[in-house]
């Protein structure tokens, strides 16, 4: 881990238009510079570095950020190696951590494990025999480091010969209490190490050598995993998804089978829904992703769900629908390299997944079809995909885009629309972008919640890191593009970097807040009603009255700082 010293030291040190023009031919533009984007064909030049912000952004992709998430696009590196890069040009030594922190032993511990597994595998001739049926080559074996726990308390049974702490054990979750005592939690089957993305064991996952059940077990949430925010092979993936898009599979062996037949752009999540957490952490790497889960019904609305998931963060899904009874592992032994290759290519967008196998001769059902479209649709945060597909959908129902993007399906018996409205969200970020460029505001922001009444999935990200960072002394949006993990998140930050919009006053945004706060504290006293949330509808009305009533106060005081901390509540 480099020190935090050596970071703020590079970024202070790295004088960005020196570097940038090193790779981009840069012409001086007023006050900034300006050439070609790096990121994408153009013919015009849309790009500018501002030597005043320490930023660069390109008004054609959106692209932007600061000299260290530059470097992380171009050369296509990770943080911690970005800012190695960027020492090494500046001559600075970068000190790294010694060890990992008060979590090494749990680190140590699991590696310690990883390895014992794997020599299990070279000395059980019925697992060796099962990985051998499943069709695995030495070089996956090798690579995803695969193992063999086996049955009884062989690992706790090997403590002093492995150097294992058995509390250790415990705190990774390798040995559980049971009455009869501690006991080991996998035990008879076929092991999956899960590494980090910068490659540490953290967890396992592990499956039966028959069908009983549960067939497949992963290490229960510790301080150092946490399986809804890890992905199975991110870290043998992670070099190859910069450059070719994902494939999300939802099995272990479904990846392993892939990646045997040369398919290394390969994820999986670990026996749960796809969450945000996962999501977000494939948008690291690649704003596209393939779903190619289980051909039965429960893939079908397993690949459903993620696609809300996914658009939502920002990454757009292609769908690729396996023959019924089929999944990616049977169907790619079956089909070979070549099969597979010709199945991804018949990929299909959402509304084109959306749209498969409906009826749509009917109008309740074409206004069924269309409901769902345009809530997926409400969910995609960038403006130009949103009127794309929006446009797309209208063609095909001969309807007008507009109603699309305005959400103009009526709600189903029994829901609501929960999303923000256009014009909400339209001040929703104008009032982050505010906050994002000043740590005052920032400071107010996290006072009125301003997270909490943001549903969209690009703008709530940003609003998390203001919240989390305002107090911090060295606050600045480069501080915020380069702790954000998402390339669109760092380059919304810089667009706001590159306006020219004059701040409102403190006073002014603390109003603009209340008034916003209470419009959304509205919609969930009507939605909670809807519910049959009566109690909970009666305490968010007495905070939407105390809110405007204090906001009146603070109005005709001047918005003195004690009316401020009572409006915030």
């Amino acid at each position: 881990m480099i020190r935090l010293a050596v970071i703020e030291r590079v970024r202070q040190e790295t004088d960005i238009v020196e570097l940038i023009g090193s790779y981009v031919s840069l012409k001086k533009a007023g006050r900034h510079y300006r050439g070609l984007c790096p990121f994408h064909a153009e013919r015009s030049p849309s790009f500018y570095v501002s030597p005043e912000r320490q930023a660069y952004h390109c008004f054609g992709c959106g692209a932007g950020g600061t000299a260290i998430s530059f470097v992380m696009a171009f050369e296509k590196l990770d943080f911690p190696e970005a800012v190695r890069f960027l020492a090494k040009r500046l001559g600075i030594k970068v000190d790294e951590e010694t060890n990992g922190g008060r979590n090494q032993p749990l680190y140590d511990t699991c590696e310690k494990a990883a390895r014992f597994y794997e020599q299990m595998l070279g000395k059980s001739t019925e697992a060796q025999r099962y990985i051998e049926k499943r069709g695995l080559g030495k070089a996956t074996i090798q690579r995803f480091r695969i193992g063999y726990a086996p049955c009884g308390n062989s690992l706790r049974g090997n403590l002093q010969k492995l150097g294992l702490n058995e509390q250790l054990l415990v705190n990774v979750g390798l040995v559980i209490r049971r009455d009869e005592g501690l006991i080991d939690y996998f035990r008879d089957r076929i092991m999956f190490p899960i590494f980090s993305i910068s490659g540490k064991v953290i967890g396992f996952g592990g499956r039966v050598l028959d069908d009983s059940e549960p067939k497949y077990l992963n290490s229960p949430d510790t301080p150092i995993f946490h399986k809804g925010e890890n992905l199975y092979g991110i870290f043998q993936a992670k070099a190859y998804i910069r450059d070719r898009v994902p494939i999300l599979v939802e099995g272990n062996f479904d990846l392993l089978s892939l990646v045997n037949h040369g398919f290394n752009n390969c994820l999986a999540p670990l026996g749960t829904a796809l969450t945000q957490e996962q999501a977000n952490l494939i948008r690291r790497y690649n704003r596209q992703v393939i779903l190619c889960y289980d051909g039965d019904e429960a893939g079908l609305k397993a690949c459903r769900r993620s696609i809300a998931v996914l658009l939502r963060v920002g990454v757009d899904p292609q769908i690729v629908i396996l023959p019924s009874g089929e999944d990616p592992d049977s169907f790619v032994q079956k089909a070979g390299r070549e099969g597979f290759l010709s199945r991804l290519s018949e990929g299909m967008d959402f509304v084109q997944f959306v749209i498969r196998g409906r009826s749509l001769s009917s109008v309740a059902e074409r206004r069924r079809v269309i409901n769902e479209l345009s809530e997926l649709v409400g969910l995609i945060a960038d403006g130009v995909s949103r009127e794309l597909y929006a446009e797309q959908i209208a063609k095909i129902f001969n309807v007008r885009a507009q109603l699309i993007l305005n959400g103009s399906a009526v709600p189903q018996r029994g829901g609501t629309r929960t999303g923000l409205p256009a014009t909400e969200l339209v001040l929703a970020e104008r009032l982050l972008g505010a906050a994002v460029r000043d740590q005052k505001l920032a400071s107010i922001a996290k006072r009125f919640y301003l997270s909490e009444a943001i549903d969209n999935g690009m703008l709530k990200g940003i609003a998390h890191l203001v919240e989390r960072y305002c107090e911090v002394d060295s606050y600045t949006p480069s501080l915020l593009i380069d702790v954000a993990d998402d390339e669109v998140i760092r380059g919304k930050i810089t667009q706001w970097l590159f306006t020219e919009d004059v701040l409102p006053s403190a006073e002014e945004f603390r109003e603009q807040l209340c008034r916003f706060r209470a419009r959304w504290l509205q919609r969930q006293i009507e939605l909670a009603y809807q519910q049959g949330e009566i109690e909970r509808a009666e305490i968010l009305s007495q905070e939407k009255d105390r809110i405007l009533r204090d906001n009146k106060t603070v109005v005709e005081k001047g918005g003195d700082r004690n009316g401020q901390e009572r409006c915030a509540g």
